[in-house]
């Protein structure tokens, strides 16, 4: 019965967004001059990521799959602040915002970048590499899809028995056409082929905020997922809230590095790193509502140790 309960929910999603006309413009003058007005908690504008997109586009970056029932495991025992930030917990070790380009590999950059962080955090500065995404995209094939999606489970699964080499190592290049360069077991900068793991049989998957917080505090960086509707694009500050009319679009994968409460809208939020650039939101981080799943932020988050 939850089988074909499953099936007929994507099959709703799939056709509401089948329903869009996939060549309009996905920023829309209208829509940011209305929310503005209404003195809402975050600020739309037009970010120059999307300036020319289309809902198409936009769609064919949203990879994200739904996890798979992996068990929470122990709860983490951690005292949880007010606000938490780790860019300022663990300096140095919180890594640039990157940019999946136009590629469905969300879920690779979100679980690449996390790991790269737990190294450098676990390692107390003495490993800090910013690992291949690219690998993932190319050369985790068994449950994931390249620039077509994956599950960020599955991703640390891989990482967990396989491991993944520098982004020096392995760079980037999906981005620029949507397509998957074959795996490469060699260095394309010269230096040694090295792998970097998450630690066997410590992947967690968190359904709570406190879970979040707890496992955050005690390990750094953790691999988020949320559903991403068409006002999301327009974001540039503030505590993003979806809007009433927004419409879906897919599921997304990002990395959550911390809290806090804004006094301005008296909300409390995550503190998030996106995978679109720069030129993105607040130089390519956000703010989302936290505490009560804004777009199922608050669940179904994922990590593993680092193996150092």
């Amino acid at each position: 019965m939850r089988f074909f309960s499953t099936v007929l929910i994507a099959l709703a999603i799939i056709a509401a967004v089948s329903a869009y006309d996939f060549n309009a413009k996905i920023l829309n003058d209208r829509f940011i001059q209305s929310h503005n007005a209404k003195g809402a908690s975050w600020v739309a504008g037009r970010n120059a990521r999307f300036e020319s997109a289309t809902i198409g586009d936009v769609v064919s970056l949203l990879g994200t799959k739904k996890p798979r029932n992996t068990p929470e495991g122990p709860a983490v025992v951690a005292d949880i602040p007010a606000a938490f930030d780790a860019r300022t917990n663990w300096p140095g070790c919180i890594h640039a915002v990157l940019n999946q380009g136009q590629c469905g590999s969300c879920w690779a950059f979100g679980a690449s970048e996390s790991l790269s962080d737990r190294f450098c955090i676990a390692s107390k500065g003495a490993i800090n590499v910013t690992l291949s995404p690219q690998a993932l995209v190319s050369c985790d094939t068994v449950l994931n899809q390249g620039c077509n999606g994956g599950i960020p489970q599955a991703a640390w699964e891989y990482m967990e028995a396989k491991g993944l080499p520098t982004y020096d190592c392995f760079p980037y290049t999906s981005g620029a056409n949507g397509t998957e360069p074959p795996c490469q077991k060699t260095c394309s900068d010269g230096s040694t082929y090295t792998l970097y793991k998450a630690k066997t049989l410590t992947l967690q998957t968190m359904n709570s905020v406190s879970a979040i917080q707890a496992n955050l505090v005690a390990y750094g960086s953790i691999e988020g997922s949320m559903d991403v509707y068409d006002d999301f694009m327009t974001y540039t500050s503030g505590v993003y809230v979806q809007s009433p009319t927004a419409k879906y679009l897919g599921g997304h994968a990002i990395k959550i590095i911390g809290w806090g409460h804004d006094d301005a809208s008296n909300l409390d939020y995550w503190i998030v790193q996106n995978s679109w650039g720069t030129d993105w939101g607040m130089d390519g981080f956000f703010w989302i509502e936290r505490g009560v799943n804004m777009c199922g932020i608050d669940r179904d988050s994922s990590a593993a140790q680092a193996n150092v």
